[in-house]
């Protein structure tokens, strides 16, 4: 643990100067920090990703210059390293090997990322906690957290509470325009993303710059539609929000089933690098940094009840249940490999 401590320390002193170093010379300090990224990257799914990156950099007129540069103009520096580092070193370095470890001993699938219906009506607080105290026992450090309802005082302390976790708050244009800003201006490890089809989208995006957070958009998709989402008038409508990402949900909130079209021309936009945000398709793309980490695809969420969903559907009773029943004995039960 001692030397986790000391590797997040060092790596954290080299990011502060590099960012600082990329208001200053921007193009040059970006594949600057990439090529250090490649020099500390342990993990399979780091390597990989930085190699990619490193390549996309060597395209001059890459929109992706853009948007670094956007995002660390933009964005508290606390916040951007805070949800860096829980993402790039706590999640896909202590928490992949963690993930890795536990399922050669534990015989199931360990997902890298949970998602979770959070707010008043979502799970209850101390189910939530529960969750994400065992889920970083095993290795997981980023949860998903679906906004149903207002988020309350009481949310926003189990946020809080993990400062190791990074959350991605999926949440509406309403909220933001709330008092919802208010509520998380003390934290730091929150990406936040807003309703994508929102009236008030503008708006909301303005009210998240204005308050330096890391920030995106996501959109419900449906499959009959969903040829609109790729189309240039609305890739253009997304780029003026400011947004650093375009995340592609499915309709039904628990479906786990890939859709090999949107996967194909959601990687085709990325490699066009014509647009300054990172436009996801969350389904595929969960799914393949899942095999990265740990050869196997493990889908898992929790719905407000507490019930636990895989790409099966939902699973019934109390054994499948996080109020009832410990993830480990859950997960044991549901992604057996």
């Amino acid at each position: 643990m001692k030397q986790e401590v000391l590797a997040r320390t060092i790596i954290e002193t080299m990011l502060n100067k590099s960012l600082r170093d990329i208001e200053r010379d921007p193009d040059r300090s970006i594949r600057n920090l990439i090529d250090l990224g490649i020099n500390f990257a342990k993990g399979r799914f780091q390597r990989e990703f930085l190699h990619v990156l490193q390549e996309m950099m060597q395209n001059e007129r890459s929109a992706y210059y853009t948007l670094v540069k956007n995002v660390v103009s933009y964005t508290d520096h606390r916040r951007l390293m805070t949800i860096g580092m829980n993402i790039g070193f706590q999640a896909c370095t202590v928490g992949a090997t963690l993930i890795r470890e536990n399922e050669e001993r534990l015989h199931f699938n360990i997902p890298w990322i949970y998602q979770v219906n959070f707010g008043k009506n979502g799970l209850p607080c101390e189910d939530l906690d529960k969750l994400i105290c065992q889920g970083k026992e095993l290795g997981t450090f980023i949860y998903l957290l679906n906004g149903n309802g207002p988020i309350q005082k009481e949310h926003i302390t189990v946020v809080k509470n993990h400062t190791d976790c990074a959350f991605i708050l999926l949440v509406t244009a309403e909220m933001i325009l709330g008092d919802l800003m208010d509520k998380l201006e003390s934290t730091a490890n929150c990406l936040i993303l807003v309703d994508g089809d929102s009236e008030l989208l503008a708006e909301a995006a303005d009210e998240l710059k204005k308050h330096a957070f890391l920030y995106g958009v996501y959109l419900r998709c449906r499959r009959a539609d969903q040829n609109l989402y790729f189309e240039p008038d609305y890739l253009e409508r997304i780029e003026d929000t400011g947004a650093a990402f375009c995340v592609l949900m499915p309709e039904d909130q628990f479906s786990f089933e890939e859709d090999e079209l949107r996967k194909g021309q959601t990687a085709q936009i990325r490699g066009q690098q014509e647009y300054p945000f990172i436009l996801v398709d969350y389904t595929s793309d969960i799914q393949q940094i899942d095999r990265v980490i740990s050869n196997d695809s493990c889908a898992v969420a929790f719905d407000s009840e507490g019930y636990v969903y895989t790409d099966t559907g939902k699973w019934q009773g109390s054994p499948y249940n996080i109020h009832y029943k410990n993830l480990r004995d859950i997960l044991e039960n549901v992604t057996k490999k």
